[in-house]
Formats: structure tokens, C-alpha cells, sequence
């Protein structure tokens, strides 16, 4: 037990911030960002060493999207009435992101593909594109972010298995029920809106 802690150390603190992310993340606890900052920097290690580049790059992306979502939820929400609470996607949004998705897709699925180290690129990519727009989603407050969390952290899992990545993967299987969590907690926040 031991050698699998220490061969496996930064993987083990890197799935514990993330776990800690996703908890403050249900409970809409805006300081979810600053532990996503950490996480996500590990993590980038992490995958870099896997060969999982486009998960490498999403972290990067993490990076950047959590300061962004912190500054939404903890300043912008203030002074723009129309950003205090969470609400359900729009048709045009829902076909924006979708659009999006698909050029994303092809786009980094390209770039993989000439990197000759580069592991389950279709796979990889997929992750990455969907948890693009779920985490986009989440700054912007929007419920479903929850559905696009449940699909992608399954699929996640399962890729992560396959590269024997085991605490990332558990993480993954844990975050993929506990999506659903996410789901229901942030419906109920609508219903007392």
C-alpha cells in the first residue's frame, strides 16, 4: 500500500483537491474556483506524463476558466442583476454550444493526431470538448452543465482505467454520481429563485 501512495503521490493530492473542487462546487460555494486552480495544476502534470495532452490542455483551459468563473460569481454577480442566479439553458445557447462543441472536436482531435506519444486521442478529445462547454457552463450558472458533468465524468472514468490511471479514475467514478447530486441541488436552487 505504501509504494502504490508513493508512486502514485501527486496523482493522490491532485484527485483529493479535485474532490474537494467538486464538493464546493454543489454546494455553489464560490471558493470551489481557487481549489480548481490547484487541482487543475496537478493535473496538468498528471496527464502531460500519461500522454493524455488534450486532458493536459483542458487543465490549462480549468486554469483559466476558474479565474474567470471566480470573478463572475464572486464580483460580477453583484453589479448585473440578470447573473445572480442559476437558471436552464437557452434554445440559442444549447445550438451555439453545440456548434461549438463539433468545431472544437475536429479542431483539437486534429492537433492530437500529430503528436506520435498522444494515447486515445478520440477518447481524449471528447473528454476535453465536453468539459469545455460543462465548465463554461458552470461559470454562467447554467443547470444542465450538470448533464453534459454525468456523461463526461463517466466516459472520463473509463478512459482513465484504461490508461491505469486508478486514483484519477475512482475520482471520476465519484464525480460521476456525484453529478447527479449537482443536478438536484441546482435544480432546488431554481425552485427557491
Amino acid at each position: 500500500m505504501l509504494e502504490f501512495i508513493n508512486n502514485n503521490l501527486v496523482e493522490i493530492i491532485g484527485a483529493s483537491f479535485a474532490f474537494i473542487y467538486l464538493i464546493l462546487e454543489i454546494k455553489r460555494n464560490w471558493s470551489f474556483w481557487i481549489i480548481g486552480i490547484i487541482s487543475s495544476a496537478f493535473y496538468i502534470y498528471i496527464f502531460f506524463k500519461a500522454g493524455l495532452y488534450a486532458e493536459m490542455g483542458l487543465n490549462f483551459y480549468y486554469i483559466l476558466m476558474s479565474v474567470y468563473g471566480l470573478y463572475f460569481w464572486k464580483y460580477s454577480s453583484k453589479s448585473d442583476d440578470k447573473n445572480l442566479g442559476f437558471h436552464h439553458i437557452s434554445t440559442k445557447t444549447l445550438i451555439y454550444l453545440l456548434f461549438i462543441s463539433l468545431v472544437l472536436f475536429v479542431l483539437i482531435y486534429f492537433i492530437l493526431i500529430q503528436f506520435d506519444s498522444a494515447q486515445v486521442s478520440i477518447s481524449d478529445t471528447l473528454i476535453a470538448v465536453l468539459s469545455i462547454i460543462a465548465t463554461w457552463m458552470v461559470a454562467k450558472k447554467i443547470v444542465e452543465c450538470w448533464y453534459v458533468w454525468i456523461f463526461s465524468n463517466f466516459f472520463a472514468s473509463c478512459l482513465f482505467i484504461h490508461q491505469k490511471l486508478y486514483p484519477t479514475a475512482f475520482l471520476f467514478t465519484v464525480y460521476s454520481i456525484l453529478s447527479f447530486v449537482g443536478l438536484i441541488e441546482w435544480r432546488k436552487s431554481i425552485k427557491r429563485q
